[in-house]
């Protein structure tokens, strides 16, 4: 199952916050050059996908759009290829992989569609979840175009799920083109995998609608996804409930970022991405005077960014785009240019224009106008703290980081209609700078595979440095199914633990299992040879212990 079940924690969160003014070290993340983005085309074969649009079968023209394009993008793109639906006339497992995202040549990838046969239903959820780990989306830069001519009939929410993978992906976009002509209306209920997954929505009604909005899809997919306007929320306070403790002048001069979070941005604008204007940007050596002389009606306007008023101006890790402030007829934005350097100059025309800067999980956007004549320098104030999270037992012996996994949730007053709270980013790294909107969150830490859950409330301020250490009232404790005390470990064991109440806590298998259980009262029940073995016992914070169980 892809959502994380997150468990009740058997003890009270314990978390030991510092604060620091920053000048935000960090080391900007390494970018392959010659990389190229993965594309995974998501091709619905249920059945209905033999109906009929103009006496053509909707099958047909999705091979016969697909086959033209992957023929001009031959060596552009790494492009892969899930299918669902295929194989058998029921059931929600029916997802494949036919090509793993590459280089394949155009005729491969044809011969490939070309022997898809529509049978099947219509698990859209999943299909979404295996094309998203087809394409590394966790990893590298990742957009799914789905075709679809139906709705997702296998109980699952493929909406909640783009929204999920989004959240999770390095750079993900999920794109959404709804095919059928009689069913426009009732596939719009498609446009939210779009909206969630930061993509395009389409809905076309004939081949020729189907070829124009798959063409749009393929050209957003390389391009890089604008960023949603940025919340800039008041100065957080520290609750009584969860004190933090400031280290306001002790500022950090040393450190070093081991890994940067990837910028989790959804864009809020699709790019236009026919005839984007081609704006040469000034080096950053040249004057706004010199820039001005050389450019002639262009007019060079240089950004930089700090993390509040009066802080340093960011040295890395900004990522800008620019983009003409006027709608088109489809309601998008132009996309004028790019940039990855901290304060990079770029020389634009008068007129008004849309800047986005993205700083990890930090987005603003700002509205400028550009006046002939006038060299511009425009610094955006991001709102943005820091926070870094570790975790330890009870003893303060650090846990690795390989051991424990952290979900950061947005404050209560985010929450949904069922108190469900935004997520805002899962499987954090220990250690490693978080780039956030100042604010209130809630960091759930989970130690191990069972119900060692914490969940503690952390705020992060504008300029600052949080580290967030999070204290652990758990043990490990490994199972043995013996004939006699002190006995070899029988093979072909089934194991329960369970809460004195009799809720499972944990299932597995094996000789010598083991596991981290939060601190508390249990029962093991092993079952072997088709019979049951019994026994009680406590986990103390951190006892590591081995529990026998004796065959009588």
């Amino acid at each position: 199952m892809f959502r994380s079940v997150l468990q009740k924690c058997h003890a009270p969160a314990l978390i030991i916050l510092t604060a620091m003014q920053v000048a935000w070290p960090s080391v900007a993340s390494a970018q392959d050059t010659n990389s190229k983005p993965n594309v995974i085309l998501i091709l619905d074969a249920s059945r209905s996908m033999w109906g009929q649009i103009k006496g053509v079968n909707k099958v047909v023209s999705t091979r016969n759009v697909i086959g033209g394009i992957v023929k001009e993008l031959e060596g552009r793109l790494n492009l892969g290829l899930v299918s669902y639906g295929h194989r058998q006339a029921t059931g929600c497992g029916d997802i494949e992989v036919m090509l793993n995202p590459g280089p394949h040549k155009a005729t491969d990838f044809i011969k490939v569609v070309k022997g898809i046969k529509p049978k099947g239903s219509t698990p859209i959820a999943a299909s979404l979840i295996k094309a998203a780990n087809a394409g590394r989306y966790k990893e590298r830069q990742t957009s799914l175009i789905l075709i679809a001519d139906g709705l997702d009939n296998c109980n699952a929410d493929p909406c909640n799920i783009a929204s999920e993978l989004k959240l999770g992906g390095k750079d993900l976009t999920i794109h959404a083109i709804a095919f059928d002509a009689k069913q426009k209306k009732k596939l719009t209920a498609l446009s939210c995998i779009a909206d969630n997954g930061g993509g395009i929505f389409a809905s076309a009604t004939n081949e020729t609608e189907l070829a124009a909005s798959v063409k749009e899809a393929f050209e957003v997919a390389m391009t890089p996804p604008m960023p949603k306007i940025a919340a800039i929320k008041p100065q957080p306070v520290a609750s009584a409930a969860n004190p933090v403790s400031m280290s306001k002048n002790d500022p950090l001069t040393t450190g070093s970022v081991t890994q940067d979070p990837p910028p989790q941005t959804i864009p809020a604008m699709t790019p236009q991405s026919s005839e984007t204007a081609q704006v040469q940007a000034t080096p950053d050596k040249t004057s706004p005077q010199q820039a001005l002389a050389k450019t002639g009606d262009s007019v060079p306007v240089t950004l930089s960014a700090r993390t509040v008023e009066d802080g340093s101006i960011i040295k890395s890790g900004l990522v800008w785009w620019i983009y003409k402030n006027a709608k088109t007829k489809d309601g998008k934005y132009q996309l004028v240019d790019t940039f990855q350097e901290a304060t990079p100059t770029a020389a634009l025309p008068p007129g008004s224009y849309r800047i986005a800067a993205a700083y990890g999980k930090v987005n603003l956007i700002k509205d400028i106008d550009v006046t002939s004549g006038q060299a511009i320098q425009e610094s955006f104030i991001l709102n943005a703290g820091g926070l870094r999270l570790g975790a330890v037992t009870l003893n303060g012996t650090t846990i690795p980081p390989n051991s424990v996994r952290y979900d950061l949730f947005a404050d209560e007053s985010e929450s949904d209609q069922y108190g469900k709270r935004k997520i805002v980013l899962r499987d954090a790294k220990p250690g490693v700078v978080l780039r956030l909107n100042a604010g209130a969150y809630q960091v759930v830490s989970t130690y191990g595979d069972a119900n060692a859950v914490i969940r503690a409330d952390v705020t992060v301020e504008p300029g600052r440095l949080t580290d967030a250490t999070i204290n652990h009232s758990a043990a490990k404790v490994t199972l043995k199914l013996v004939n006699q005390p002190g006995g070899e470990a029988l093979a072909n064991t089934q194991w329960n633990i369970l809460t004195i109440g009799g809720d499972i806590v944990k299932e597995s298998a094996g000789a010598l299992p083991s596991h981290i259980l939060a601190a508390g009262n249990y029962s093991v029940l092993a079952r072997h040879d088709g019979k049951n073995y019994t026994r009680e016992f406590v986990i103390e914070p951190g006892e590591t212990k081995q529990i026998e169980v004796v065959i009588q």
